[in-house]
Order: C-alpha cells, then structure tokens, then sequence
C-alpha cells in the first residue's frame, strides 16, 4: 500500500491560499483562470497577454472584482510551447499560479467561494518528486526535482568516491579502458563495485533531500543498473530514460523522455491506489469508501489518505452540497447553513487541507464503481 502513494505526488497549499477565508469571512470570490499558450509561435508573446486579458474581462463578468481580475496578469508568467497556466486570486493578489503538463486542462474562467483546484491537484499527483542519474563510464551526476515539476532541477553534488585511485594510464584507447569488473569509473584494477555502492548512496542522499522516491537514470545501462543493486527498497529500481550524459552535468535535455516516464509511473502507481480502493471498499474497518456522503463524513474526520474523483463530477451535485466555516465541515442537506459550493470544489479544498492525494479518473468505472467520487482511508486518529 505504501509504494504507490509515495510514487504520487501533492499539491501543497501555500500559507496565503490555506488561510483563505470562507462564508461571510468572505470579503470577495476567489477567481480561477485556467489559459492555453497559443499554437501560434509568432506574435505568440502579445496573444498570451490577449488571452490574459480576456481572462480578467470574464472574471469581471462573472462577479469578480476589479482588482482580482487585473490580478490574474501577474501570475500568467511567460507563454512555453504547449503549456497551460493556472491562476488563482482572491482580494487583489495572486495565490496559485502554475504550469499544467501538457495536454492537461481546458481553457476557463471560474469566479466562486474557493478555488477550482482540481486539475491543478491531479496534475501535482502526476509529477511527485523525484532524482535523475545521469551516469557512463566517466563519471556521474545527479538532479533533484521538488514535487509539481515548477522549477528546473538543482544540481546535487556527486563527489569523489574516498579512497579512489586515479588510471595510471590515462591515454589508452576506450577499448582497453574497463574491464568487465570496472563498470563506473576510470579505475583499472578495481572499483567498479565500490563506485556503484557510493553512488547509490549519493542517490539515495539526494533523493532524502527531495522526499523523492522515483529514481530516473540516463547513460550507460549497465553503470545505472550496478547503482540500482545498492539502492534501498523503498527507492527500487531505476528507471531509465533515453539519452546520455552532458557535459553541463543537468537533464534539461531529457524533459520530454522525463516526462514520459513519470507518466507510466504514475498511471502504474493510481492504477494500484485504484485496485486498493475496489478491493476495500464496503469492508469492515472502512479502509476505503464510495459515494460523496461517505467521502464527505471522512473528509470531515480528516482520514482521507487519496481522493478519487471522476472528470464529469461536477455535473452531479447531487443534493444541496454546502460548507461551513472550516474547509472540512460539509452540510450536506443543511440548505440554510454555510455556503453553497461546486461539488468538485469543496472535495478537493477539504482533500488538500488534510494533505491528501488527489487523483482524477477519466470515468466512473472500476474502483468509482459509479459513484462521483471515492476515498482511500488514513486509518488513523482524526487530526
């Protein structure tokens, strides 16, 4: 059950979007702009401030304030091929603004009581955390990557390995270079094993500084694989990406093969979270649960580990769905208490306030068994 879910990721709510009031505390709406880069490379700089513009015009429209809306400009950033950008704003200032993978997200414009952070949290639990092995036959280095893929990686110091001994004869053509016991460094007689255990290490300390537990490997297979047998169980594996080693020591190059295989980690990983739910729901002990009462009573006891919510949810409201002052009281069937809220909206809120994953299923079959939503269980005392 544990490896999954360390191989999704979390939107982390910052201090001023956590703190954001609700109900009458409400001075304002919270506005949600979800925009498209143009296709178009040329001119493409003054369509993004076009298309931004437009975004703040609907949010007026919609009930937004004047201020909020002109906010949202300074969280657009500046137009990537492909990229679609999230911005959430609320009493003049920006809150949330982020890249969504691409292919993620529809262009929209959202103005109500919370933010509509439901694509923005599914996309976070497609990019968790994780390290990148670049390594062949002269050496090795390493990349951090933070969880949400926002930023580019940071380099982390690889080191020289203690003890190793320079090749004594430097100028040999590569054919004579290594031995078959030689398998990550220059050295000629031995090494090869105890460059592989200290590079694991190295890996391993890096992705302690990351909270990564994905490791992505480019170069030479057999040096990642001889890494990959010192690496610890809850790392596991490799898994290898193609290309190779540049002299800058980074993987901006790799970003398409990068993100191809965190793709399929991340399916593999909701694919088990899912089959955990199928198989738990409706068991004593209430390890996982179905149907949007359910999911609601455990997000108000703050239990829900992963929340599973199909892409057409916000067509089924169901009956009157309202919050209270705290993001995790629901009032369910309360129509003359707290504030009325997209069903979808008030899920996610209340999923991110107690840390939860947040995965989005492209229909209600398998583990939905139909409902709208469903939730894999903490276990634990309410908080």
């Amino acid at each position: 059950m544990t490896l999954p879910l360390l191989r999704l990721g979390r939107l982390q709510l910052d201090t001023a979007l956590r703190a954001l009031p609700l109900g009458p505390a409400a001075s304002s709406p919270v506005v949600t702009a979800t925009v498209s880069v143009p296709d178009t490379p040329v001119e493409r700089s003054h369509e993004w401030d076009v298309a931004w513009a437009d975004a703040a015009r609907q949010a007026s429209e919609l009930g937004a304030d004047q201020a909020t809306a002109q906010a949202l400009a300074a969280g657009a950033g500046q137009p990537v091929a492909g990229g679609t950008r999230v911005v959430v704003a609320a009493h003049g200032e920006v809150l949330l603004a982020r890249w969504l993978p691409y292919g993620t997200g529809a262009g929209s414009v959202r103005v109500g009581p919370l933010p509509h952070l439901l694509e923005v949290a599914a996309a976070a639990a497609r990019r968790p955390a994780y390290v990148v092995l670049l390594a062949d036959r002269d050496g090795a280095d390493i990349v951090t990557h933070a969880g949400g893929d926002q930023a580019p990686g940071e380099p982390f110091p690889v080191g020289r390995r203690p003890g190793a001994q320079s090749d004594p004869h430097p100028g040999r053509p590569p054919g004579q270079l290594h031995g078959e016991r030689h398998l990550t460094d220059r050295e000629p007689e031995s090494g090869g094993q105890h460059n592989a255990e200290f590079i694991a290490g190295r890996v391993s300390e890096a992705a302690d500084s990351a909270g990564a537990h994905i490791i992505l490997g480019a170069g030479d297979q057999p040096i990642l694989d001889a890494v990959a047998g010192h690496l610890p169980e809850s790392l596991g594996s490799v898994t290898a990406v193609a290309g190779n080693r540049e002299p800058d020591g980074r993987d901006d190059h790799l970003g398409a093969a990068i993100g191809a295989a965190l793709d399929e980690i991340t399916a593999a990983a909701t694919s088990a979270v899912g089959d955990l739910v199928a198989a738990r729901a409706g068991e004593p002990g209430q390890a996982a649960v179905r149907g949007i009462q359910a999911v609601a009573d455990q997000l108000a006891e703050q239990q829900v580990a992963v929340l599973l919510v199909a892409s057409d949810v916000a067509g089924d409201a169901g009956s009157t769905y309202r919050i209270g002052s705290r993001p995790t009281e629901f009032l369910v069937g309360e129509p003359d208490a707290g504030t009325e809220v997209p069903l979808a909206d008030g899920l996610v809120w209340a999923a991110l306030h107690q840390d939860a994953i947040v995965v989005q299923l492209p229909d209600r079959a398998g583990p939905l068994a139909g409902e709208p939503a469903a939730a894999l269980l903490r276990r634990g005392p309410a908080a």
